[in-house]
């Protein structure tokens, strides 16, 4: 926080530039990705996206900590262009709360202090992390900028206390792009690869009501650029198929066009 963001950003850039060459798992599987994605692309290219991708990460990183230096307002002031604001005013005012779903693509962790803006409360969903101390860090920052944490998979009640949020007319937000086992799941086609999904917001969306909307939050040279998409609702059980192959699109097409802010470090 005392530190000026360019040097900050360049000593990351180094660090990244060591992950990139000594991580490699991590640089595998997100080559894999990456080539599901961009089939026709040279591995040259992949090779180049990924290095890209490790430093961006790490902006990412470096921005995680120095927004907690920052007001509220500071921290929205980052944000510096909007796309589809019309979409979440139209998905606010159905009055049925709002499921919220993203990736690990740009900085997710902004997108939801920036809906928390709306003055509407903002839940945010979260698997049980293996390193409690990453798990307690999360659970701080979003509370300090009143975003709410709900951890699902460690209490029955967990389903109970979005539900619950719904039916109150906050907004509930997750990330989709990385399947969990034990999560209810329907499978389709991502990047021509039969892919699990968590099948939790589909059936919140039914039983509830609630509009379903796809948003990202993704830098664009030295800021950030808002995106949201139009409200989907499931009104039957038959709907939930169709709805799934209309996000995983979404998905699909955001991450082509930022393929080097997709860090999903595991393989899909």
């Amino acid at each position: 926080g005392y530190i000026p963001p360019f040097l900050s950003y360049t000593f990351s850039q180094g660090i990244a530039d060591l992950s990139y060459l000594f991580c490699k798992s991590a640089v595998s599987n997100v080559k894999q990705n990456l080539a599901l994605a961009l089939p026709n692309l040279p591995q040259k290219e992949i090779s180049r996206l990924t290095k890209n991708l490790f430093r961006n990460y790490s902006k990412y990183l470096v921005d995680y900590c120095r927004f907690t230096h920052l007001s509220k307002n500071g921290v929205l002031e980052e944000i510096a262009s909007y796309q589809g604001k019309e979409n979440l005013d139209n998905a606010l005012s159905m009055g049925k709360g709002l499921i919220l779903l993203t990736a690990h693509l740009g900085n997710w962790e902004l997108g939801g202090i920036f809906f928390g803006s709306y003055g509407i409360k903002t839940n945010v969903i979260t698997i049980k992390d293996q390193d409690i101390q990453i798990d307690n860090i999360r659970r701080w920052y979003r509370e300090r900028y009143k975003v709410s944490t709900i951890t699902i998979g460690t209490s029955p009640f967990s389903t109970m206390e979005i539900m619950k949020a719904l039916n109150n007319k906050e907004i509930v937000a997750m990330l989709i792009d990385r399947y969990h086992d034990g999560l209810d799941s329907i499978t389709t086609n991502f990047f021509n690869k039969p892919t699990p999904f968590p099948r939790g917001p589909l059936i919140l969306s039914r039983l509830t009501g609630s509009p379903i909307v796809v948003a990202f939050v993704v830098r664009e040279k030295e800021s950030y650029k808002g995106i949201i998409e139009k409200p989907l609702v499931v009104r039957s059980e038959n709907e939930e198929g169709e709805t799934i192959k209309m996000i995983v699109k979404i998905l699909e097409d955001y991450i082509i066009k930022y393929p080097d802010q997709w860090y999903n470090f595991t393989p899909i």
